[in-house]
């Protein structure tokens, strides 16, 4: 390795400096030993010189270097271009396998949402001689993927017996639920938690009876909501896929399940009888990176994958052998994050990293043309997409901590409606909108999910407060926050009655809505 920043030449870097302003003396003294070590090091203080783009730099930093090394502290977690910079690293890795984010705590501070499941280097408390020692040894494990002493460790010498502590009961008794609302949104029941780790996707099927869930902990897990203040789990959790599960959707019918993950696979089951699900055919195989969102059409004929290797794929899944359709797409030139269909199955919404949307018309799946210009407004990774019913609004949910409605009856000219949605104090992971369209549903970090009535901006209805700007839409009544952490996925039944959000701390919770 070169010990150099600035150009990066034709293997990037090894790593890339996130840091805010504050703590710009412990991010030089962090690069200045990497370097001395010999790593290649891209750094702000250093690299962006006079007359460099600065936006440019800092992308090619995040995507060019081997990893992030994020200087973590309470200015840095409230910084909005911290954010992007750690989560864009999160987003190219998300089983952690590669190790691409590197948090490096310089105070004892928290680490929220995703960020608290990656292990840090703590830096704080220790001396400038053993700080150095410390970071080199902990890079070294981070690049081997191991951390194994360098001397055998000494012989362990029993421990004087500690005074026995009554251990509480388990599980714990489970609290009362709280009884339904007329008044406004509520939880039904108390979080159900099955999995392991983070759930990072949830799909009903159209009658609203079952529950997919999919988690980091590399299962899906299908639920029994028939009742859903008892939520019940069937058979035994789908184990086939080898890294975290990011993304589920079952067809119209409810018969068929797709399953979406880090191993770079989309897998189908048969989930006629859920209790046993059956997999159709060999995993769907073409996507080089993991594959964050799948989406059907309407029919059940044809399959969308969002995959982070920057392409979205079509597939014919009418055959037991599923098979691509025509060539991938290839216009977004970062991370594909989010899929979605119009009803009808003609319009084809992608998202991603590059912080566009584009619309595709797929009425022939096999030869898709790419319709009018990309949505560019967003300043961030674009997380989620979903449409109306009728197919006449898209909203749009970002990194940027906004939400994005947008007329797109005619989708060549796609417009904006009214003001982003800018009530959520954090980046905003998921979007759903009700069957009938009057509600919209926005999730994601700092623990808030938030609901909108947005039956028809000329003409709002008082719902809590009278809305008094007929081009913003308002929430109704107060953000719902019974998660702790981010909020990563939500989704209603077709009745609209009920809504499901998952979140980073491995539960998933189920709400009355109306």
């Amino acid at each position: 390795m070169v010990a150099s920043g600035g150009s990066p030449g034709a293997d990037g870097w090894d790593f890339f400096v996130s840091y805010t302003a504050v703590d710009r003396a412990w991010a030089e003294w962090m690069a200045w030993q990497l370097e001395d070590a010999g790593y290649r090091v891209l750094i702000q203080a250093w690299d962006f010189v006079a007359g460099s783009n600065w936006q440019f730099r800092m992308e090619q930093g995040v995507r060019r270097a081997e990893r992030t090394l994020a200087v973590l502290s309470a200015a840095y977690l409230e910084s909005v271009y911290g954010r992007q910079e750690w989560q864009a690293a999160q987003a190219s890795d998300p089983t952690g396998f590669a190790r691409k984010l590197l948090p490096v705590r310089i105070e004892d501070c928290p680490r929220p949402g995703l960020l608290g499941s990656v292990v840090s280097i703590d830096l704080f408390g220790r001396a400038s001689g053993d700080a150095h020692r410390y970071l080199l040894d902990q890079v070294r494990g981070t690049i081997t993927g191991r951390a194994k002493p360098a001397t055998a460790p000494a012989f362990p010498v029993s421990a004087r017996s500690a005074p026995h502590v009554q251990e509480p009961a388990f599980p714990p008794p489970v609290p009362q639920a709280p009884a339904l609302s007329p008044a406004g949104p509520g939880p039904i029941g108390v979080p159900f938690a099955g999995h392991r780790d983070s759930v990072w996707s949830v799909a009903f099927t159209a009658d609203g009876s079952t529950l997919a869930t999919a988690s980091q902990d590399c299962t899906v897990r299908l639920w029994d909501v028939t009742d859903p203040t008892r939520p019940q789990s069937i058979g035994q959790p789908l184990t086939d896929h080898t890294a975290p599960v990011l993304s589920v959707a079952f067809t119209a019918d409810g018969r068929t399940l797709a399953t979406a993950g880090g191993d770079c696979t989309v897998r189908l089951w048969n989930v006629t009888d859920p209790a046993r699900p059956r997999p159709i055919g060999q995993p769907l195989i073409g996507h080089t990176d993991a594959v964050w969102s799948v989406a059907f059409t309407a029919d059940g004929r044809t399959l969308a994958t969002a995959g982070g290797d920057c392409t979205v794929r079509l597939w014919n899944v009418t055959d037991p052998r599923p098979q691509p359709i025509g060539q991938p797409l290839t216009d977004h030139t970062a991370p594909v994050l989010s899929v979605a269909f119009t009803a009808d199955g003609s319009t084809l919404a992608t998202a991603g990293w590059d912080f566009t949307v584009r619309l595709w018309d797929v009425t022939d799946p096999a030869r898709p043309q790419p319709i009018g210009q990309p949505l560019t407004d967003h300043t961030a990774a674009v997380m989620s997409v979903a449409f109306t019913a009728d197919g006449s609004t898209l909203a749009t949910g970002s990194w940027d901590t906004t939400v994005r409605l947008w007329d797109v009856t005619d989708p060549a000219r796609p417009q904006p409606i009214g003001q982003p949605l800018t009530d959520h104090g954090g980046g905003v992971w998921s979007v759903a909108f009700t069957a009938d369209g009057r509600t919209l549903a926005t999730a994601g970090e700092n623990e808030t999910m938030r609901l909108w009535d947005v039956t028809d901006p000329a003409r709002p209805q008082p719902i809590g407060q009278p809305l008094t700007d007929p081009a913003r839409r308002r929430p109704i009544g107060e953000p719902l926050t019974d998660h702790t952490g981010t909020m990563l996925s939500v989704a209603f039944t077709a009745d609209g009655r009920t809504l499901a959000t998952a979140n980073d701390d491995g539960a998933v919770l189920l709400w009355w809505t109306r």
